[in-house]
């Protein structure tokens, strides 16, 4: 009996310990049901204050233009007096759409910024006065980088029929009435039972693979989610989209399979015969 109780009490203090709950009430913030702080203001802008009011941080919830839905906001997240600032990102599995002031104060306590006593002022600052992480700019960057490969891949005028044969004005083949550049095949269910696409130049070389969950590929460390990679090692985000095929299934009506082809065409994969590779 005496040696069964020690373990039992950690499972009791680590069940306790994931057990304790934030809410929002009346702009309070509850752990527990015991007030920790206030917040104040509603989406995007939160202000974030102490239980004795002497210090505050102003949250700022920020999007690129142009982002998925369900791509999550980044934080801005800003010491009221200083006026200076730092970004971080949602990690938080707590994180809810219809809540932001709550998901933004799970965000913080999950990063000890707010603890059992309230805001941890040194804590943050330390943050908020450290390097940038740069969040910012790299999400407006990677943006940029979508939207050029959008506008590449509207020149190329794609086309897909429902064999999967790749059409474009800009094919290059001896016979000038040839406009196929090459192939796309959906393959259901995959090794690892989900969705999974394959492009295939002319010469029937395998230029990417597209997965729709879970993806391995040899030579590359993490899994593929709604991602294409090429042969040489690349990886790009194609959303999965089934709008397309309400009713029956044709691979020119597929939208997932043109977000493929249009985001390789548009980052430099011209496909067709010959593919010149660097």
């Amino acid at each position: 009996m005496k040696k069964n109780f020690l373990p039992l009490i950690i499972m009791l203090i680590s069940i306790q310990s994931f057990a304790q709950k934030i809410k929002i009430d009346k702009q309070e913030i509850k752990l527990d049901d015991k007030t920790i702080g206030f917040i104040e203001g509603k989406k995007p802008f939160f202000k974030i204050l102490s239980l004795d009011k002497s210090y505050a941080v102003i949250v700022e919830l920020k999007k690129a233009p142009n982002e998925e839905s369900l791509v999550l906001p980044w934080i801005d997240l800003q010491d009221e007096k200083t006026g200076k600032y730092n970004e971080l990102e949602f990690k938080s599995r707590k994180f809810s759409a219809f809540n932001y002031d709550r998901s933004v104060v799970y965000e913080l306590f999950d990063r000890n910024y707010i603890n059992a006593e309230g805001l941890n002022k040194t804590a943050l600052e330390n943050f908020i006065n450290g390097e940038l992480t740069g969040i910012s700019a790299k999400r407006y960057g990677v943006q940029d980088q979508i939207e050029n490969a959008a506008n590449i891949a509207d020149t190329y005028k794609i086309g897909i029929d429902d064999f999967g044969v790749i059409y474009s004005i800009k094919a290059q083949n001896p016979d000038p009435e040839d406009k196929r550049i090459g192939f796309i095949r959906m393959i259901s269910p995959s090794s690892n039972g989900d969705l999974k696409y394959e492009v295939i130049d002319l010469d029937n070389n395998l230029i990417a693979t597209w997965f729709a969950r879970g993806g391995t590929f040899s030579g590359y460390e993490k899994l593929l989610n709604q991602e294409v990679i090429t042969f040489n090692g690349k990886v790009f985000k194609a959303t999965f989209e089934n709008r397309g095929n309400p009713v029956g299934y044709k691979m020119s009506n597929d939208i997932t399979a043109m977000n493929i082809v249009r985001v390789l065409v548009g980052n430099g994969y011209n496909l067709g015969s010959h593919l010149k590779r660097n």
